[in-house]
């Protein structure tokens, strides 16, 4: 986790552009939301995932997921969860 003087503030990824160069805002911890990612924390490309993680990730997403599906199949499915 990247870390914030005042420790009522979270450092939150978003993209870099013109006006933030940065590559993260700050935020009160009270208007940081579920699936914000907190800036210098790593996040696993889904390539790299486990079975047990891709299925977690889908699952979180509420997608039901057959019990014998191969990797690659729910790669492609979280893959498909971001665009």
């Amino acid at each position: 986790m990247h870390k914030e003087d005042n420790p009522d503030v979270v450092l939150v990824k978003c993209p870099v552009l013109p006006g933030n160069p940065d590559g993260f805002y700050r935020l009160n911890r009270t208007e940081f939301t579920e699936g914000m990612v907190v800036f210098g924390d790593a996040v696993k490309p889904v390539e790299d995932m486990t079975v047990a993680e891709l299925k977690a990730k889908l699952a979180e997403a509420g997608m039901d997921v057959p019990e014998h599906a191969k990797k690659a199949d729910l790669i492609a499915l979280c893959l498909s969860l971001d665009s």
